[in-house]
């Protein structure tokens, strides 16, 4: 009996983990950051959830963002989204839409802006103008 229960729950963890693999590759997006058409680097850019974003303007500062990444020498920030964290259930609502934001250093002064909504896989590129 004992050795049944085991295989059993063998197969029902490896069936959990086969489930759970990734289906069409990574989900990113990648905000570049722009001033009068001039890429600009070391801006940190600030993404938001929909939830947060949409119910306050008072969650609209750094202090409430989701994540952060600092722009490479192009200008861009490039954000690694993980199923299951960062993106909604498949099976619920396929795509997920996030708010991105920059401010003036060490203040919650907004500088700029832009939204995006994406499904699992895929890889999109917004902008944000200063």
């Amino acid at each position: 009996m004992k050795k049944v229960l085991l295989i059993l729950l063998t197969v029902v963890f490896g069936l959990t983990f086969v489930g759970c693999e990734s289906k069409g590759g990574k989900t990113a997006i990648e905000v570049q950051v722009v001033k009068s058409n001039d890429p600009q680097s070391g801006v940190s850019v600030y993404m938001f959830k929909e939830n947060s974003w949409i119910h306050s303007t008072a969650f609209r500062t750094p202090f409430y963002a989701d994540k952060t990444v600092v722009t490479d020498h192009a200008g861009v920030a490039r954000f690694e989204l993980l199923d299951g964290v960062d993106l909604n259930p498949e099976l619920i609502n396929p795509q997920t839409t996030f708010y991105f934001a920059t401010f003036k250093d060490g203040t919650d002064t907004m500088t700029g802006q832009t939204a995006v909504t994406i499904k699992k896989g895929e890889t999109k590129q917004v902008t944000i103008r200063l």
